[in-house]
């Protein structure tokens, strides 16, 4: 019987180190669940995507020469990125940039290196136009901002600010602060 009680005790203190072993496992920093890599799934060329209004209207439409998206955040990286953005009126909001960073669920779009903003006229010239870097756009809310230096030049003026708000919707530019403009007979737009 010794034999035979040693054995089940040698078994029962298997089964327990075993289970001990299984629980420190499980509960241990050292188990690493696999990492997410920050890879694309997939890419597309020569982008352009159409948003409407609840009534069907075109609210504003994007174009880039690649758009790469990533799963692991669900973030998306534009390469030339080109908005118009229209408010009611047949004459959209232009923005440009050189790249673009759009957050998941699309509800920011951040544009960085040369940022150009821009409306046209009757005649199809520009009416003005804003340069900055480092836009964020809020395509639902028809809004952008930067913190960065802007200058706006239109047909007869010149105006330098840091920082700036753009509500689409609205047509209004807000320059926050450091404004200064200058008054010209000829600028170059």
């Amino acid at each position: 019987m010794t034999t035979s009680w040693a054995s089940a005790m040698t078994f029962v203190a298997l089964g327990a180190l075993t289970f001990w072993l299984w629980q420190q496992l499980d509960e241990s920093d050292g188990y690493n669940a696999p990492a997410q890599v920050h890879e694309p799934d997939y890419y597309i060329e020569d982008m352009v995507r159409n948003t409407l209004d609840e009534n069907g209207a075109l609210k504003n439409v994007l174009h880039a020469d690649l758009v790469t998206h990533f799963p692991d955040d669900d973030t998306t990286e534009l390469d030339r990125p080109r908005m118009e953005i229209y408010n009611g009126s047949s004459d959209p909001w232009y923005v440009i940039a050189e790249t673009g960073w759009v957050s998941s669920g699309s509800e920011v779009v951040v544009l960085h290196g040369e940022v150009e903003i821009w409306r046209l006229d009757d005649a199809g010239n520009r009416a003005f136009e804003v340069l900055t870097s480092e836009l964020r756009v809020l395509p639902k809310e028809q809004y952008a901002e930067t913190d960065d230096p802007a200058t706006i030049t239109s047909k007869t003026t010149i105006t330098k600010t840091i920082g700036m708000r753009a509500n689409f919707a609205h047509d209004r530019l807000e320059l926050l602060k450091q404004v200064r403009s200058r008054h010209e007979v000829n600028p170059q737009i």
